[in-house]
């Protein structure tokens, strides 16, 4: 009974997260928002996250980056911060191998933040 409760709560804990969420502004060429991107990335593309689902190791890759240092932040689906980093970029892309394993399996998000601009991205642990 305790796992059937357990897991109501963190599908409604998940569906709740995913509600709350806004959806991307659309921005057609030409236009311009006034507001600079300082990390560079344009596209989906640019950040990966492989293996995704993965076992709790994986790999996330930034190309694209401009802005010289970028804060990497791991949440869980609460949003408690698990993992935090700050990235000092000498290279145009950026690659950290990030292990949780030792975390409970489910859903995660990757934030990357630089200079008032933030980037979402979840990640599964099987």
């Amino acid at each position: 009974m305790k796992q059937f409760i357990l897991s109501v709560f963190t599908c409604l804990s998940v569906l709740l997260v995913q509600a709350q969420a806004k959806p991307p502004v659309q921005v057609q060429a030409g236009q311009q928002t006034g507001q600079e991107n300082p990390l560079g990335l344009e596209q989906n593309e640019d950040i990966a996250i492989y293996p995704n689902p993965s076992n709790g190791v994986f790999t996330i890759s930034v190309s694209n980056l401009e802005s010289q240092k970028v804060e990497l932040r791991i949440l869980n689906v609460i949003g408690n911060e698990i993992y935090h980093e700050t990235l000092t970029r000498t290279e145009p892309k950026l690659t950290r191998t990030i292990n949780l394993d030792r975390y409970a399996k489910g859903l995660y998000y990757v934030k990357l933040e630089a200079d008032n601009y933030s980037a979402v991205r979840r990640v599964v642990v099987k």
